[in-house]
């Protein structure tokens, strides 16, 4: 299954879920890809690794390159992953003259999905020709989105876009879920907008705001295994599991 992780908005941990998420799926056994198409490659950096050190990266397989030889082996704890680079800012503006742009992910993973039990994109925090690309390769798109009134705002125009990627690309994409991110429950404006959010939407998981959330990045670690005690673990080793039992 390829699932994306989309917001338009930065500042949502639309990343940190990206990681924990992958890595959480790890440890439930499950074989599982990251492939990072944010030009800021900043899931690249939260698992350890150097976007620049890679010859073979998201630019390579965006280009072409066989999608196995792009692909950067993890110790089986660990997702395998498709480093970021920031070079593909100047690579997205080439994709726009090129055919069929927004299905050049979805051929460029063709020979590979079907080797995993997921495949995680971390999106670029923008509606650019690479998070319709995500889209279109997508099954399913789970959401991010902060516990505050824009971010709630926004989402309007994620699912429009969503809509037209169903209409005009992938009419089986789904919206698996939203994830309620950075909750604070003494803010009352938090506490109105994810009653809002819980109503119109479907909440698959509430992340509270925490240190605790992105402080693993420095050692390369996802939260769910440097501080696996942490609440903000137990928040999203229940999105695994549910994630696992919504695709079973």
């Amino acid at each position: 299954m390829i699932l994306a992780s989309a917001n338009q908005k930065g500042g949502v941990l639309k990343t940190t879920s990206a990681q924990n998420i992958g890595v959480g799926l790890c440890l439930r056994g499950k074989k599982v890809l990251l492939v990072d198409i944010d030009p800021q490659a900043s899931l690249t950096i939260a698992m350890g690794y150097e976007p620049e050190g890679y010859k073979r990266n998201v630019c390579s397989l965006m280009m072409g390159e066989p999608a196995g030889f792009c692909i950067h082996r993890g110790d089986g704890k660990r997702p395998d992953l498709i480093p970021g680079s920031i070079q593909l800012a100047a690579l997205e503006m080439q994709l726009t003259s090129r055919m069929a742009r927004e299905n050049i992910l979805s051929r460029a993973l063709r020979d590979v999905k079907d080797s995993y039990d997921f495949v995680i994109i971390d999106c670029p925090p923008q509606l650019s020709i690479l998070t319709i690309n995500a889209l279109a390769a997508a099954d399913q798109v789970i959401i991010p989105c902060k516990t505050d009134y824009l971010s709630y705002r926004g989402l309007d125009m994620l699912k429009e876009t969503i809509r037209d990627i169903q209409e005009l690309t992938n009419p089986e994409l789904k919206i698996m879920g939203i994830i309620a991110t950075l909750y604070e429950k003494r803010v009352t404006d938090h506490k109105e907008v994810l009653k809002a959010m819980e109503e119109k939407e479907h909440v698959v998981g509430i992340v509270k705001k925490t240190a605790a959330a992105t402080k693993g990045i420095y050692d390369g670690e996802a939260v769910i295994t440097y501080r696996p005690d942490a609440e903000v673990a137990s928040q999203y080793r229940e999105i695994v599991d549910y994630i696992i039992q919504e695709v079973a």
